[in-house]
């Protein structure tokens, strides 16, 4: 969402000075002002605006001005300040004498022809996003070419009346696909002005108007999920009650080891047999032939903020399980619903509750407290809704760590978070943590002093510059890996976005994806350009030794007995297949990996006796590889069927649906058996 954020912090409006015009927009965070949109329409044609918003210390702060033609093409663009992250941003684009250039702090380029195209910026605000709206809008076919690549399209779905103050007025909601895996959302005035952006607990809304916004919110998602149902509907596949998988290489996630010619059959979405060819009654059964492909257990996501639109990356990757940690329960509850129901792919769901406390880097979502009696009244209502764990975050006060976790433990739940501004993380633990989330707190044990506010993005920029310098093999750090070995106390590195921030400069494609960015849409691929920190040759060594410290203590904490669970925080799917492939160059044998990914997890969460494991009575969970795992961990990019239960879905197929191009071909619909009796 950060950068579709990024991207939609360029849409457009206008202002005034002697006869220009000014329109002011607010950024809301849960209904509270946290940042501005500033639109001024020139009486020269021109359009500037500044955009910028506080989320939690994190945010851009960017300043544009571009010129438009009659037909809503870009002649002139430039923007100035900072990303969401801190980067730079300085871009330039110019139509002239027959030739369009561009060049930004990411990328430079030219194309000399008619000016027939959009040029998409990289940073930009809401205003330039409502700017290519309106050039879609008068396009044939409602349709435009875009610099540097890609095509875009515009869709009108809805009229919706708003009312604020006894002040009405009629906007319209539109969908631009093209420029990501789904389209984006945007709400115009009836002269086709930007009215208001919804994220869920994000948006923007006309100055003073943020109480229109949840009303638009729901319109937005009504059109979406009809989107999703389409989608549904045109890839998933029921299969029998009964059927087999035969001619598999089944993964033994125990022993580590797979089993040639392996038969599993399935009977209500559940595994009752396993063996060679011989011993599983298949009988009469549709069957499907892997062709000796490697079968595992579905994958598990340990951290993911679920939104159902990332339900199809997900069942493509092969993960078929995930553990939300930080949502809104209505929206978490109305996902599962659709997952389960089949009105959107997506992975089973297992759900943590989450609390923070109030202030300014407070969590953009969830129960936010003002005092410790509150965070207690928000744990029993959400062990009330059934949450078997609470997660807590940075601002919430040391001094109630435990008596929160006494809380938590008395109704038999558990407690994992960041780790408390003004805390260290044995503190947190000796407190009552269960589990700790993200590699980057245990380093904050060491490196954080008490000036730090690791509610801010110093927990990012401390570890970046101090943490290859920390010795991992001291005295100190290993009496903090033995204490989390001794407790059991699980580590959640998602550290893939750590390697992002700490290996990424801007104009390169992102490290994290680099090797599978060639199959995304051109878009896509070009929004991972740019990078989250400001890293330059006085520090891009540094930070890469931070980097590889990382892996280094994953490696120690794994081998210390330290329980490890692989989550991500960040794009779906494809982020978790990176974070496999770190565990295993950070020297962690790729069976081991692939146990933490499967079974492991489902221990964690308490359905090890039900998923997790290929053998009778578990859920046919199952993902079908077209290479081996144990031998190059980076086999579990290539999935060629997913099976959830008695659906099934072809990676391939869903890959190009969103525009992504496939990384195998998928496994051919079933066939009725032919096996005799």
């Amino acid at each position: 969402m950060t950068r579709w954020i990024a991207m939609m912090a360029g849409l457009v409006l206008a202002t005034c000075a002697w006869s220009e015009t000014t329109v002011r927009y607010d950024w809301l965070t849960q209904g509270e002002r946290s940042g501005e949109l500033v639109v001024t329409r020139h009486d020269d044609g021109a359009r500037s605006a500044h955009f910028e918003f506080n989320d939690r210390g994190r945010g851009p702060s960017v300043d544009t001005r571009f010129e438009v033609g009659e037909d809503g093409l870009v002649r002139r663009f430039e923007s100035s300040g900072k990303a969401y992250m801190g980067a730079p941003v300085n871009e330039r684009f110019e139509y002239a004498e027959g030739t369009a250039s561009w060049t930004s702090t990411l990328e430079a380029g030219r194309d000399a022809g008619p000016l027939d195209a959009f040029y998409l910026a990289n940073d930009s605000t809401p205003e330039y996003s409502a700017a290519l709206a309106r050039a879609l809008l008068a396009a044939p076919d409602r349709q435009l070419p875009l610099w540097p690549a890609g095509t875009a399209t515009i869709e009108k779905l809805a009229d919706e009346a708003v009312e604020h103050d006894g002040e009405s007025t009629t906007t319209s909601l539109y969908a631009i696909s093209g420029l990501g895996f789904d389209p984006q959302y945007l709400w115009l005035d009836e002269d086709k002005e930007l009215f208001a952006l919804a994220f869920g607990w994000m948006g923007l809304a006309p100055e003073g108007w943020g109480d229109v916004l949840p009303a638009l919110e729901a319109r937005q998602q009504l059109a979406r999920k009809a989107h999703l149902e389409g989608r549904a509907e045109r890839l998933t596949h029921e299969l029998p009650v009964a059927f087999c998988l035969r001619n598999f290489r089944v993964l033994d996630v125990d022993a580590g080891r797979l089993r040639d010619g392996s038969t599993v059959r399935v009977d209500n979405g559940v595994i009752s047999g396993v063996g060679d060819d011989s011993a599983v009654d298949c009988a009469g059964l549709t069957s499907i032939d892997g062709g000796g492909r490697s079968l595992i257990p579905g994958l598990w996501d340990m951290h993911v903020h679920i939104d159902a639109g990332d339900g199809a990356l997900h069942l493509a990757a092969g993960v078929t399980s995930v553990r939300d940690l930080a949502n809104t329960h209505d929206q978490l509850m109305d996902t599962i619903d659709q997952f389960e129901q089949g009105t959107a792919i997506g992975p089973r769901v297992h759900r943590a509750g989450f609390i923070d406390a109030t202030g300014p880097f407070a969590a953009p979502t969830g129960n936010l407290a003002g005092t410790l009696d509150e965070a207690l009244g928000f744990i029993e209502e959400i062990h009330q809704q059934g949450y078997p764990h609470i997660k807590i975050y940075s601002s919430i006060d040391p001094d109630w760590v435990a008596p929160m976790a006494e809380a938590i433990h008395e109704r038999g739940m558990r407690l994992s978070g960041h780790i408390p501004s003004g805390m260290t993380a044995e503190e947190a633990v000796r407190s009552g943590f269960d589990e700790i989330q993200h590699i980057n707190m245990v380093f904050l044990n060491f490196l954080a002093g008490p000036d730090d506010d690791t509610r801010t993005p110093v927990r990012f920029t401390l570890v970046a510059e101090q943490g290859g310098s920390l010795d991992l093999d001291s005295e100190e750090v290993q009496d903090f890996i033995d204490l989390l070995a001794r407790r059991g106390t699980v580590v959640d590195p998602t550290v893939t976005i750590f390697h992002s921030m700490f290996r990424h400069r801007s104009g390169e494609v992102d490290p994290s994806y680099a090797m599978v960015a060639d199959h995304f849409p051109p878009n896509v691929r070009r929004s991972m350009l740019g990078g989250q920190m400001d890293i330059s040759d006085d520090n891009a060594e540094r930070y890469a030794e931070s980097a590889q410290a990382l892996l280094n203590m994953i490696r120690r904490l794994h081998e210390a007995g330290v329980p490890l669970v692989a989550g991500t925080d960040a794009l779906a799917g494809f982020t978790l297949h990176r974070e496999l492939e770190l565990y295993a160059q950070a020297g962690i044998p790729n069976a081991d990996v692939l146990r933490l990914a499967t079974i492991e997890s489902a221990k964690l969460v308490g359905d090890g006796a039900r998923i997790g494991r290929i053998a009778p009575g578990y859920l046919a969970d199952l993902v079908a590889l077209d290479g081996n795992p144990l031998e190059d961990i980076s086999a579990v990019r290539e999935t060629a069927m997913t099976l959830k239960g008695n659906r099934i879905y072809q990676p391939a197929a869903i890959h190009r649906a969103l525009g992504i191009d496939p990384f195998t071909e998928s496994i051919d619909a079933p066939v009725a058996s032919t096996r005799a009796d």
